[in-house]
This record gives C-alpha cells, structure tokens and sequence, in this order.
C-alpha cells in the first residue's frame, strides 16, 4: 500500500512539474506560441483541403464509372445522365453556409476577445490596488508576528539575564 501511494504520489508530482513548466514556457514566449499556433491553423486547413480534393476524385471515379453503367445499360443520352449526377450547388446554400460560419466565428472571436480585455484589464486594475513592496521589507526575510514576538521575548530574557547577573555580583570594595 505505501509503494502504491508513493508512486501515486511521485506521478502526481511529476505530473504538476510538467504542467506548470509547459505552461511557463507558454506564458514567457506568447509570440512563439501565437504563430507556432497560426502555423498549425494553416498546416490543418491544407490538410483538409488535401483531403476533401482525394475526396472529390474518388467521388468524380466513382460517378463516371456510374454514368458509364447507365449509358451502356438503359442508353440515356450524355446530357440526362449529367442532370441526374451532377445537380451543382446553387448559390443560395453557399452564401447561406458561408454567412452562418461568417457570423458564427466573428461572434466567438468577439466573445473571446471580450472577456480576454476584460481579464486583462482586471488584471491591471489589481496591479494597481496592491501595494508595492520597498526595498527594506524584502531584505527582511522574517517579518512574520509570530518572528516579532520570539525577538521581543528574547531581548526580555536578554534583559533580565543582565539583571541578575548585576544582582548576583558581590559588591567590590576599594581601597584608599
């Protein structure tokens, strides 16, 4: 059971160091990250354009292997077969399709971009209602109440230790 829970322990710990130093790097190379990031956007998009083009082909194969079939078997002419395969796309699915995605993905980037001014401007606003440090309480590393109260009780006993040894001394007498 404890060899368990000191593994569990050690992959949580691990696990936290990963994180939090991917997500240092992250916070300290924001440019990196934006066009590491616009980089993979557009290596994605190729790679969907890529995809729907063999898609296309095999699609384009397997409707003249179609036409082919109807020609050879019932004798339809070119042009009736094509209407049958090959209706188009009209215009009003395509502005319809393209202005849903347009005002979709301005209304995300709008929301997006509110709440990180908004993050940011609380941020600032608290940078500005926090006190600033001086140089002399940062050179005092242990200025905790509980610290003042160990030194207080010390200078105490301090104190009374001077006051007994005083105390106990026998008085010296002189000479004349």
């Amino acid at each position: 059971m404890q060899q368990a829970k000191a593994k569990l322990a050690k992959a949580y710990r691990a696990t936290h160091d990963i994180f939090f130093g991917i997500k240092d790097v992250f916070e300290g190379h924001r440019v990196a990250f934006t066009i590491g990031a616009s980089v993979l956007s557009a290596g994605a998009a190729w790679a969907g354009y890529v995809g729907r083009q063999v898609h296309q082909q095999k699609v384009e194969e397997r409707l003249n292997s179609i036409e082919e079939s109807m020609k050879s078997v019932h004798n339809l002419e070119e042009t009736q077969v094509k209407a049958l395969t090959n209706p188009g796309i009209s215009f009003k699915a395509c502005f319809a399709s393209t202005g849903t995605a347009l005002i979709i993905g301005y209304g995300l980037g709008w929301r997006g971009g509110r709440r990180f001014a908004t993050k940011r401007f609380q941020r600032q606003q608290q940078k500005l209602l926090t006190p600033k440090k001086s140089v002399s309480s940062l050179m005092r590393p242990f200025t905790s109440s509980k610290f003042n109260e160990w030194r207080k009780t010390a200078l105490r006993f301090e104190k009374l230790k001077k006051r007994l040894s005083a105390s106990s001394k026998p008085a010296v007498q002189e000479s004349t």
